[in-house]
């Protein structure tokens, strides 16, 4: 007896193909029934028994599912799509970096652009930005290479610790010291 389900679908709620990116429903007694006291979140996240969880994700030919990022935050830029999870994970590796966050900001002319915060690791000499740019497009599409970064000395967190890419965002809103 299968007692949970997993499915990828589009924005049109189909089911996509192996290797395609869609957002990760969930259905089974793993999944939570209600947000407290607040309905109108629950109703935006339940359809049909379907929990629509705001993970992107992609299934391999073998149904093993991969998270690709959060629907929110996925920054579409020049009509490409373009999924913050994966440059981090590309410039997290780079030796020097200690943490990376990839936020989109409005762009009149492309939509968003892609825009990387790095905090650097303690006595690093930090790269410059055109050899952080040269480390992303040995890896990713141009379309991807963030179009600026910004070293600062620490990221700023969530109370539960995670990395806060709205006050990120804010900080591009306004001139970064």
């Amino acid at each position: 007896m299968v007692l949970n389900h997993v499915r990828i679908v589009d924005e049109n709620g189909e089911d996509v193909e192996a290797h395609q990116v869609g957002e990760l429903l969930l259905k089974g007694y793993h999944t939570f029934e209600y947000y407290w006291n607040k309905q109108h979140a629950t109703d935006q996240v339940w359809d049909e028994g379907w929990l629509y969880t705001g993970d992107l994700a992609r299934h391999d030919q073998d149904g093993y599912v991969y998270i690709v990022g959060r629907k929110k935050e996925m920054i579409i830029t020049g009509g490409e799509n373009v999924y913050p999870l994966e440059i981090e994970h590309w410039v997290d590796a780079h030796p020097d970096v200690d943490e990376a966050a990839v936020v989109g900001v409005p762009h009149e002319k492309w939509g968003e652009i892609v825009i990387a915060f790095l905090s650097m690791k303690d006595n690093s000499t930090p790269p410059t930005v055109e050899q952080l740019a040269a480390y992303c497009r040995k890896k990713l599409a141009v379309y991807k290479v963030p179009k600026q970064f910004h070293i600062v000395d620490e990221l700023p967190k969530t109370h539960v610790g995670k990395i806060d890419k709205n006050a990120l965002i804010q900080k591009v809103k306004r001139p970064i010291s």
